[in-house]
């Protein structure tokens, strides 16, 4: 195995704000078991020129803007960024483009693709309205193919998208691997389980940026259900809340909390939770199920695409996206009754937080490697 081991990704791994903090705990873990020693430091501040005259150059040749970061001229610039000699080593990145493999074939370097979804999976989901125009849609899943074609493994965080990889990619399936990622959250020391003291009959906990496609509205209509039948429910709201969501009774915006300068309070919002939920319509994984799981907390949502990886056995309700809303509650209601099921599945989220880590997660990709 190569001794030199780098991470990439669209941005600077050793940033904890790259791509929602992802590539930096996967290196951190990797550093602290001495197997990552080569952090890929793209400044994407010296790109905004670039991208400033490139999207004037789209306007005025193709009558549209957006797409910058899929094209070949941003490859191009991006790689001359990197330092040369990293090339030559064993590279796993974040991003289906960057690094291409045929730069990391040409210095004699393995490159391994550690994707949450493909291009195609991204640009078909009208859910996350993705704005790039159709020709560099094409030009940038032909990039994308012959990175996986001319790569040393494709290493999947949910199973779902193999068999996008297989069917319109034309994968083999010895090419294809599956890592479940760890959570995004490291624990203090001293931290310890803890039951919560009883306020409620329930409170829900919702993290997310992108609240709709993330399904606050699902979990607020439940909330509702179960208002209505006199239990005391509450939701915990982490990320973004619509005004109309957070002036409702019952609802605690907590806003965007810096898991980095703020961690404390992270673990204090997410442990006050009886259930963490995740109600996706598209999800390429579910990194805040993970989070919840590492604090030992049960979780709920829809067996659905990634969330299909997440949602562990014996410590989650799963259900299907189609799913009347009223059994989901009716779930729920059952969930708030019986205190052994309570029990059970915080037992079981307890004893699935070690196996949500980054630390195993760097180990099944020494074995990998």
């Amino acid at each position: 195995m190569n001794k030199n081991i780098g991470v990439a990704a669209v941005g600077d791994v050793l940033d904890i704000n790259c791509w929602s903090s992802t590539p930096y705990f996967f290196y951190k873990a990797g550093e602290d078991l001495e197997l990552f020693n080569q952090p890929w430091r793209l400044n994407l501040d010296y790109l905004k020129t670039h991208r400033i005259k490139w999207n004037l150059k789209q306007l005025l040749t193709k009558g549209n803007i957006g797409g910058f970061q899929y094209s070949d001229f941003f490859l191009n610039i991006a790689e001359k960024k990197i330092p040369q000699s990293f090339f030559s080593s064993t590279v796993i990145s974040f991003n289906q483009l960057f690094p291409r493999s045929k730069s990391i074939r040409a210095h004699g370097g393995r490159i391994f693709y550690y994707i949450d979804l493909t291009l195609v999976n991204l640009f078909n989901e009208k859910e996350y309205n993705i704005n790039v125009p159709n020709y560099l849609k094409e030009k940038a899943i032909e990039i994308e193919k012959e990175n996986y074609i001319h790569c040393d493994g494709i290493v999947t965080m949910g199973k779902w998208i193999h068999d996008t990889l297989i069917d319109h990619y034309k994968i083999s399936e010895s090419k294809l691997f599956h890592i479940l990622p760890g959570a995004n959250i490291k624990l203090p020391q001293n931290f310890q389980f803890g039951e919560n003291q009883k306020k409620h009959d329930l409170v829900i906990g919702f993290v997310g940026k992108d609240w709709k496609r993330k399904g606050l509205d699902k979990v607020i209509e439940i909330k509702t259900i179960l208002s209505k039948k006199g239990y005391d429910v509450i939701v915990k709201v982490i990320g973004h809340c619509p005004e109309d969501f957070f002036r409702m009774e019952g609802v605690e915006f907590s806003g965007f909390i810096n898991k980095n300068s703020e961690t404390q309070k992270f673990i204090d919002e997410l442990s006050a939770c009886d259930i963490g939920c995740l109600f996706s319509s598209s999800e390429a994984l579910g990194i805040s199920v993970l989070e919840f799981l590492r604090l030992g907390i049960p979780v709920a949502g829809y067996d659905h695409q990634g969330m299909k990886d997440t949602l562990l056995d014996g410590a989650s309700l799963k259900f299907q996206l189609n799913q009347p809303v009223e059994e989901i509650a009716l779930a729920f209601e059952k969930f708030i009754l019986n205190k052994n099921l309570q029990q059970q599945m915080r037992k079981k989220a307890q004893e699935y937080s070690n196996y949500v880590t980054w630390e195993r997660c760097v180990n099944e990709w020494k074995q990998l490697l």
